[in-house]
């Protein structure tokens, strides 16, 4: 009963309070700005076009598909299934059937000057959208990353 009566215990125990705070304070604002910006990846959707294409056995009905391309200095599979992602929850209420779009890389100035990509594409992007996910959006389906090999 003496020890917490005592005025030192209490001090030193709001020390250690204090500091435990000061300490969670400075983890939480002084984080990683990669971690805070993880599903941001700059991308440029150029040339976009919307095609109308006739269905073979029904001519009164055709396929809306969106053609073009993005520019992205995205390399990883996970970096461009983000990009599709956002892609298609930017066109969910378009009215398209599909989009289908070539990966280019940003012009380093190693081809023309005034293109502003490189004209290898380096993989294309389809994403299909279906009566089921124009009704509901289910994210993970409908979407097609291939990237090519180059040698």
């Amino acid at each position: 009963m003496k020890v917490l009566s005592s005025i030192r215990f209490w001090i030193i125990f709001m020390s250690c309070i204090t500091l435990c705070f000061a300490l969670f304070v400075i983890g939480e604002y002084n984080k990683p700005k990669a971690a805070s910006n993880e599903g941001t990846i700059p991308y440029d959707v150029l040339y976009t076009k919307q095609n109308h294409i006739p269905l073979v056995h029904d001519a009164q009905k055709e396929k809306v598909v969106l053609k073009g391309m993005v520019i992205t200095d995205a390399t990883s599979y996970k970096q461009l299934e983000i990009i599709a992602k956002q892609i298609k929850e930017k066109y969910a209420h378009e009215k398209l059937d599909s989009i289908e779009l070539t990966i280019h890389n940003k012009n380093n100035s190693q081809y023309y000057d005034d293109l502003a990509f490189e004209p290898t594409a380096k993989g294309n992007i389809v994403i299909s959208y279906t009566p089921v996910t124009k009704t509901a959006h289910s994210m993970n389906t409908n979407i097609n990353i291939q990237l090519n090999k180059h040698p």
